[in-house]
């Protein structure tokens, strides 16, 4: 806990630049005629990730693979609570579970406000940051993972029911508008 608040503000400044860099690219795709078929690149997105949640593919999205060492977590100091909470917070650098971030990322390239993404990346990192940091948030994530739904933990039935969720209300969205 004595370094937990660096380790969330860390996070958060780490998502924060994500949402910043693709921002950037969002600004870019706007000076292009791809900005025009954003519709139907988003709803085809969130069919493709829809799929993969389900047939439990999401493995074959591009992911980091940093985890983070566990002497690092065992010998912290206010550098490395930065330094780790900046790399989580990032989000392209470390391993997802699922497909979120890579929604996140791909629906920002064509949301505007900029903005938008910037919050979000922020939001991301503060979330990350919470789940690790706080005890009884970590605790509570522990008690998921030893209880079972099924053939998946508590966590994972949880996640790919939000995820199943947040995905089709965005396709009604996108349909309805």
């Amino acid at each position: 806990m004595k370094y937990a608040f660096i380790y969330i503000i860390s996070c958060m400044a780490g998502g924060t630049a994500t949402g910043l860099i693709i921002s950037g690219l969002n600004a870019v795709i706007g000076l292009t005629t791809l900005s025009a078929y954003s519709e139907p690149i988003l709803i085809t997105w969130f069919v493709i990730v829809l799929l993969l949640e389900m047939f439990n593919k999401s493995a074959i999205l591009p992911s980091g693979n940093f985890i983070v060492p566990s002497s690092w977590i065992s010998k912290a100091d206010y550098r490395t609570a930065a330094l780790w909470g900046n790399i989580l917070g990032l989000g392209f650098i470390t391993l997802q579970a699922g497909v979120l971030f890579h929604t996140y990322v791909f629906v920002s390239l064509f949301t505007t406000p900029w903005w938008a993404s910037v919050a979000a990346g922020c939001a991301f990192g503060c979330i990350r940051g919470i789940v690790y940091s706080i005890p009884v948030v970590r605790s509570m994530v522990y008690r998921l993972l030893e209880k079972r739904a099924g053939h998946y933990t508590f966590l994972t039935a949880t996640r790919l029911t939000l995820s199943y969720l947040l995905i089709l209300g965005s396709i009604a969205a996108l349909l309805i508008s």
